[in-house]
């Protein structure tokens, strides 16, 4: 019966050795993730995809904006990792706005807001340039990005006519666009 035990000493190599090996491959794997973005890519081209494919929306004019029309272009910060986070978790964007055609009223201020899409939270991305862009970031999963005018840029939230909207791919699985202040705004445009 004792000759069907094996040695202390052989569970205790063996056991050192599973060590030195989850050692040897975490340390291996830890190298291979790095900043190095293009090196990752060659080696995984499917991450080049998703860190490197910008994703371009639409933005399309309200009511209060016939005709008008621009995009947004959403990429993921650079990192090492296939998807960009904040430290809460929520997936990261930078998005460029373009707006190709607005007409501009004189003295007012276009001001780009992004929102979740409940609408129970919203921030202000900045104020268009004079060549209708803009650059921002932001950190959450689904959203709807929108422009507004408004008489002062110095806004906590927006008062004056909405004149685009547009909607993060990811939030097209649930928006309350078509309703609150974006009633007069057909639903099935986003879908």
């Amino acid at each position: 019966m004792n000759s069907m035990k094996q040695p202390t000493s052989t569970i205790g190599a063996a056991a050192v050795f599973a060590v030195a090996l989850g050692t040897l491959v975490a340390d291996e794997a830890r190298a291979a993730v790095t900043p190095d973005i293009p090196r990752l890519v060659d080696a995984m081209p499917w991450v080049g995809a998703c860190l490197l494919t910008p994703e371009v929306v639409p933005l399309s004019g309200t009511q209060s904006a016939p005709g008008s029309r621009g995009s947004m272009t959403l990429t993921q910060p650079g990192s090492p990792f296939e998807i960009t986070v904040d430290e809460g978790g929520f997936q990261t964007f930078d998005i460029e706005i373009q707006v190709d055609r607005m007409r501009r009223r004189h003295g007012a201020v276009y001001v780009a807001w992004a929102a979740k899409p409940e609408l129970d939270e919203w921030m202000q991305l900045g104020t268009l340039s004079e060549e209708n862009r803009l650059e921002a970031r932001v950190a959450w999963n689904q959203f709807l990005v929108f422009v507004s005018e408004e008489a002062s840029a110095d806004v906590e939230r927006w008062q004056g006519p909405i004149m685009l909207t547009g909607l993060s791919p990811s939030g097209r699985l649930h928006t309350m666009a078509g309703h609150g202040p974006f009633e007069a705004m057909n639903c099935q445009l986003y879908y």
